[in-house]
């Protein structure tokens, strides 16, 4: 049933056969949990049949393939579906004559129906097998649905935590959407930034809420103590960060130089040429957020400058807290992620008139609405690079 649907089209493929494929393959899955139990509890089940099987199944279904899924193997569904046949197969064929031709490949083994010894030894073998496919089938949802959540800029892999930089090409201009993250191994910071090319006039449109009316500046929001935890580097504390705040300085004093022209105009220095790469703010300021995402911040803001666990239960417990709030929940994404976007968007559209290649190093939430904008605006992605955030060992 599996391998007749995968080969049908989208197009012709019946609903029904689907809801009834996903059915039965739930009903072989608890039938496998059955068979494991046996396994275990009776030395005369015909291990060398059955086991292959359960493995197979919890492979191929809550272990997701591993590591082929991973790979983005291509009709994977489809060609696991038909090794399950071969595999039937292969069972049957090579165990169907037993006991001298009068014994199916299922048949009971001779001996006593429950030994201590057997099930001490297959119980922890099966609770083994168990554990590490359940640990496969959590590790491989939470990595699909990571995935799904920021648009494919942020993968979970059993080796790390990767983000996806991808490059979108439209006639002779480019442009770069990098997920960043506020804590990372120093290599991921420095690689970043392509090199200055003066034949590429580049912009970085910087990432940074800022604060001039000093709505937030009493509570600092710094990730230095969850880096040093974790034994890497904040960004704030990065090669990549130095970069962005020497780039914006000479903006700065760019900006300066044109709204004081020089005293003597005849002894004033030319422009400097192109160095390859400048940098613009592209975010907004705080006083544009509602009052509600401001106290939702301070309360985010509360939680990592917490001194213990007891203060940071203490306020998740909060009954009025803007963290348990829905209504607030919704201004807030409003403010920081498609408020901002918005920004961001003007940004791009305006820096493409003065730069062949924009690079945008946000966080990955707000890449995925910037990438349909850009596809919505004949951009083709030429180029994707992904690079390793966090190691888990």
């Amino acid at each position: 049933m599996s391998v007749v649907d995968e080969r049908l089209s989208p197009d012709s493929s019946s609903f029904w056969l689907g809801m009834l494929r996903s059915f039965l393959a739930f009903l072989v899955l608890l039938a496998s949990l059955v068979m494991a139990g046996m396994v275990v509890l009776s030395p005369r089940v015909p291990k060398r049949v059955v086991v292959p099987l359960i493995l197979f199944l919890w492979w191929a279904g809550p272990g997701m393939a591993f590591p082929l899924g991973y790979w983005k193997t291509p009709a994977l569904l489809s060609w696991l579906a038909s090794a399950q046949i071969l595999l039937g197969a292969g069972v049957w064929f090579f165990f169907r004559s037993r006991a001298g031709g009068r014994q199916g490949p299922f048949a009971l083994a001779e001996g006593p129906g429950f030994r201590w010894k057997h099930t001490l030894i297959a119980g922890p073998a099966m609770g083994f097998a168990a554990i590490v496919f359940a640990a496969l089938s959590l590790i491989s949802g939470l990595s699909a649905e990571i995935e799904s959540m920021s648009g494919g800029y942020v993968r979970v892999k059993f080796d790390g935590i990767y983000l996806i930089e991808r490059h979108f090409l439209s006639k002779e201009n480019e442009v770069r959407l990098a997920g960043m993250i506020h804590v990372a191994q120093s290599d991921f910071y420095s690689n970043v930034l392509p090199k200055a090319d003066p034949a590429v006039p580049s912009v970085v449109l910087v990432e940074g809420v800022t604060d001039h009316q000093g709505l937030l500046s009493k509570m600092p929001l710094k990730y230095s103590r969850v880096a040093k935890l974790l034994k890497v580097t904040a960004q704030d504390d990065s090669e990549f960060t130095k970069h962005v705040v020497t780039g914006l300085h000479k903006e700065k004093a760019k900006a300066d130089r044109h709204e004081k022209p020089p005293v003597n105009v005849e002894k004033s220095e030319p422009e400097s040429e192109p160095h390859g790469i400048d940098f613009k703010s592209a975010d907004v300021d705080v006083e544009t957020f509602h009052p509600t995402t401001i106290a939702f911040i301070l309360t985010v803001m509360s939680i990592f400058q917490a001194e213990d666990l007891r203060k940071i239960f203490q306020t998740l417990a909060e009954p009025n807290s803007p963290l348990s709030d829905e209504n607030a929940q919704r201004v807030v994404m409003q403010d920081i992620l498609h408020s901002r976007n918005d920004r961001l968007v003007s940004e791009i559209e305006s820096s493409l008139k003065n730069y062949r290649r924009v690079i945008v190093p946000w966080g990955a939430l707000h890449l995925p609405e910037i990438e349909s904008w850009l596809r919505l605006h004949d951009f083709v992605q030429s180029g994707e690079v992904e690079r390793k955030a966090l190691s888990f060992w």
